[in-house]
């Protein structure tokens, strides 16, 4: 696990940039109008490139990887859970970047879904769940890979069904660090018991 790094990053033409740390087990609010925030995010990811500055998971810099090689999990603004499949293959869908964690990945994905209370929903389609169970799902199927930092785009809203911070807890294997954890949002009250690390204006 390793420290989130923002380098003077900027995500979108004529917007502020976004300097901050996230250390490995710690979350960490970026408070942004809901384009800015989403593009953060998508930056971050490595699904957009930045406009000026630099992306770093602990010493290594991860601004022109490809998303695959960033070790770098993302939960997109309502989950984008494929509808057509039940929540254990969408949860499964996850576990396609899991070559590097072969080893551990089956018995961390059950001990995901037992953390996030997933048991009961495993054969249920995305429709069938609460706005909390789809949230969860989304970041079941983020973290089955081990990532070293977890980005979420957070919609406005009550969309988590409890506190953020005790959700985050379950999102790593014992006796490590813990993922770092960066939320993008453009509601402060939803981010709750998370710190807020930055406030950027468009």
């Amino acid at each position: 696990m390793a420290t989130l790094r923002l380098c003077a990053l900027v995500a979108m033409p004529g917007t502020a940039a976004v300097t901050l740390d996230v250390p490995a087990g710690a979350c960490a609010g970026l408070v942004a109008a809901p384009p800015l925030g989403t593009a953060v995010a998508r930056v971050v990811s490595g699904l957009a490139a930045p406009v000026a500055g630099r992306v770093l998971v602990g010493d290594r810099e991860v601004t022109t990887l490809p998303p695959p090689q960033r070790h770098i999990a993302y939960v997109p603004a309502g989950g984008a859970l494929l509808p057509h499949l039940t929540v254990r293959r969408n949860i499964a869908y996850g576990q396609r970047r899991r070559e590097r964690v072969r080893e551990v990945a089956d018995a961390w994905t059950a001990t995901v879904v037992d953390q996030l209370e997933l048991a009961p929903t495993l054969g249920l389609h995305p429709h069938l769940l609460s706005e909390a169970q789809r949230f969860r799902v989304a970041l079941a199927r983020a973290v089955v890979c081990l990532p070293e930092v977890l980005v979420i785009d957070l919609p406005t809203g009550p969309v988590v069904g409890g506190r953020l911070t005790d959700l985050f807890e379950r999102l790593s294997p014992p006796d490590t660090p813990g993922v770092a954890v960066l939320v993008c949002t453009a509601d402060p009250t939803a981010l709750a018991d998370v710190p807020v690390a930055a406030e950027v204006d468009e």
